[in-house]
């Protein structure tokens, strides 16, 4: 779909600007005009690289040459500003790291970059083409730092909002991967005793034509049932978790899901924290870029990741763009924590959103920390109680009818 770049003005009078994707020139201007924004311009962006470069192109360089990650975005940008700083020219800088970088798709997309700069095309026009790399996010820092002359510091500013966001996602991985580890140990030993222990102390038991107690009986049973009906439940499973992600990306699935989610004791709201923190970090960061307000909240919504908070912080934008405040309009969203209006109010009366935002960003950062040790905490030793549990129990129903076939043998 073609994008456009507009510049509207919006009910109080004041400029905005932006991208967006939209079929024709004609439908853009007819949603901007339903949002109540009076148009001033909009002019299609580039095309794609090489007369059109489709799905099927990015798919293949994907398979052949991977994809670009978050980690290669941060090198990139750390070493950018810190050229850029030193007063390196732009083709140079471009030049200098696709063939220090050591992710084989970024190479080849900054060469192509370096290329189009250098035929006379703005570096957000350059990357602009290339949104397996770069998302809207990144090229609006980008187009306002060249457009304020202050590129190397927006450069600078997007590898701190990238770096914060990695050790973010790190932080979360390394919480959970200690339960992830547990639960699938506790999978595989499970799915070891039921499978394969428990068969052989049946044909045992069968032989000896021991009296077998309740429990050892029970869980015998179950362990046939899963044997006999093992090339059953196991694609049935498969099919079932399919069957729900594909409700899950549903409009009606998915704002399901990410309603329930929030409702969950103790992750539900280390969902919402994170989220916040997401969100408040990336209004911190385009708002000190000089990216509208409006905009900002547009481009800030997509990193909620729950459909709920999104749709919540759509009507935080169109509030703001009737002329409400930013603290009053997130009042109004039931979901969003107490805490965050009135940390925004005083940022605002204060004249340092900004840095409010920032601060809020830190704040829940910690939050977050402070919910995933707790929960950490209480999951780790319930999962090895459970697992010890389920151990325990099948020793004792293992044994339960050796202890008895030896008392009978010993009075026989």
């Amino acid at each position: 779909m073609p994008t456009f770049s507009f510049v509207a003005i919006d009910q109080v009078g004041k400029t905005v600007s932006g991208v967006r994707s939209a079929a024709t020139r004609q439908e853009m201007i007819g949603r901007l005009r339903g949002e109540g924004l009076v148009v001033t311009s909009v002019a299609q962006d580039a095309g794609p690289v090489s007369g059109g470069r489709g799905a099927l192109s990015d798919l293949k360089d994907t398979l052949v040459l991977g994809r670009v990650r978050q980690g290669d975005l941060l090198v990139f940008t750390r070493q950018f500003g810190a050229m850029l700083k030193a007063g390196v020219s732009l083709t140079d800088a471009l030049h200098t790291i696709a063939h220090t970088i050591g992710n084989p798709r970024l190479h080849q997309i900054l060469l192509a970059i370096r290329s189009d700069v250098q035929r006379g095309q703005s570096l957000t026009d350059a990357m602009r083409k290339h949104p397996v790399a770069f998302n809207q996010l990144f090229i609006s820092i980008v187009q306002a730092g060249e457009t304020s002359g202050s590129l190397a510091q927006n450069i600078a500013r997007l590898s701190q909002y990238l770096d914060r966001q990695e050790r973010f996602r790190r932080k979360l991985k390394s919480a959970t991967a200690y339960p992830k580890f547990v639960v699938g140990f506790f999978v595989v030993i499970t799915s070891f005793i039921f499978l394969f222990l428990l068969p052989r102390f049946k044909a045992l038991f069968e032989d000896l034509g021991a009296k077998l107690p309740r429990l050892t009986q029970v869980m015998l049973d179950f362990s046939t049932f899963l044997r006999d009906y093992f090339l059953i439940i196991a694609p049935a499973v498969i099919l079932l978790i399919i069957a729900l992600l594909m409700l899950r990306r549903t409009p009606v699935g998915g704002a399901f899901a990410d309603r329930v989610a929030l409702k969950i004791p103790f992750f539900g709201k280390l969902f919402l924290q994170a989220a916040v923190a997401r969100m408040a970090m990336t209004l911190s960061t385009l708002i000190s870029n000089g990216i509208p307000l409006t905009d900002a909240l547009q481009l800030a919504t997509g990193t909620l990741s729950n459909s709920l908070l999104e749709e919540g912080c759509r009507n935080v934008r169109k509030d703001v763009m009737q002329g409400h405040g930013l603290a009053e309009s997130f009042s109004r969203v039931p979901q969003m924590p107490r805490l965050l209006p009135r940390m925004v109010r005083v940022g605002e009366e204060s004249g340092t959103l900004s840095g409010m935002l920032e601060d809020v960003a830190s704040y829940y950062d910690q939050e977050v920390d402070v919910a995933l040790s707790r929960i950490t905490a209480v999951i780790e030793p319930v999962l090895i109680i459970g697992m010890g549990a389920v151990v325990l129990v099948t020793v004792i129903a293992i044994y339960l009818p050796i202890f008895s076939l030896g008392r009978t043998l010993r009075h026989g």
